[in-house]
């Protein structure tokens, strides 16, 4: 479940494989004058009275040959080869940016809905197939409107994205965070259940309430855990983590009233 990294990949560009397939057709013409060289070496080696100083003139040759092949290919590789090849990495680099935009948070640089879309139907037929076990954690910041109205909403910005890299400097490696909407983040805990889960929420609550963000802001967050289960869809799992959020929210207010 851990994030996926969007570095780009070794793979084989097509600039790459042009490069390839013309060393190795360079390295077929040579291999074909180099024997056809030997065959005349013998020929007159054998009979030296038939051709009296060919062997010096096929030799020559053979240097000649072995030159303009080199020559071509340097024209070829700096006249075409090189820019086929540095434009392919360039289609890759885009690629890989466009990806990387594609599936991450713009504002908070963690991954987005798009991305769990993704991955959610991923690990849930895990579940289903392997039992691989999951929680779903919805963090909210209490009152993030209010935030936004008291600080400005540049200031609300930077308080999301400090707060979506401390989140995940503290989740496991093997956990995703996703920037859900506003000021609610999702994180898919693997391997725990709930009760676990509901404690790894209170560690991350309490490593957010004790946290000076930029500006001194203070800032609380409720959460709601639910597990995952064999017969979820991405439908009603994320229906479950909103109900727990819900319900965690209405506990609080009871508790304050």
């Amino acid at each position: 479940m851990a994030e996926q990294s969007t570095a780009p990949q070794t793979r084989t560009t097509p600039g790459r494989l042009t490069a390839l397939i013309y060393s190795a057709t360079l390295a077929a013409i040579f291999g074909v004058l180099l024997s056809e060289f030997f065959v005349a070496y013998q020929l007159l080696a054998d009979h030296p009275t038939h051709a009296p100083g060919l062997i010096k003139e096929t030799y020559g040759a053979l240097l000649l040959g072995v030159a303009l092949l080199a020559a071509q290919a340097v024209v070829v590789y700096t006249g075409l080869l090189r820019p086929v090849r540095e434009n392919a990495l360039e289609i890759a680099r885009l690629k890989d940016s466009l990806d990387q935009h594609c599936h991450h948070d713009e504002l908070t640089k963690v991954l987005n809905r798009m991305a769990f879309d993704n991955m959610i139907v991923r690990e849930l037929e895990g579940l289903k197939r392997y039992g691989a076990g999951f929680c779903g954690i919805m963090v909210d910041v209490n009152g993030f409107k209010a935030v936004n109205e008291r600080l400005g909403y540049d200031a609300g910005d930077q308080l999301l994205y400090e707060l979506a890299q401390l989140l995940k400097q503290h989740i496991r490696k093997a956990d995703c965070i996703f920037r859900w909407r506003s000021g609610r983040f999702l994180i898919l805990a693997a391997g725990i259940e709930a009760d676990k889960a509901a404690l790894f929420g209170e560690k991350l609550s309490d490593l957010v309430a004790r946290h000076s963000f930029r500006n001194g802001a203070r800032i609380g967050v409720t959460l709601g855990v639910a597990q995952a289960e064999a017969q979820d869809t991405p439908e009603t799992f994320v229906t479950r983590v909103k109900t727990a959020l819900a319900l965690a929210k209405d506990a609080a207010h009871a508790a304050v009233s």
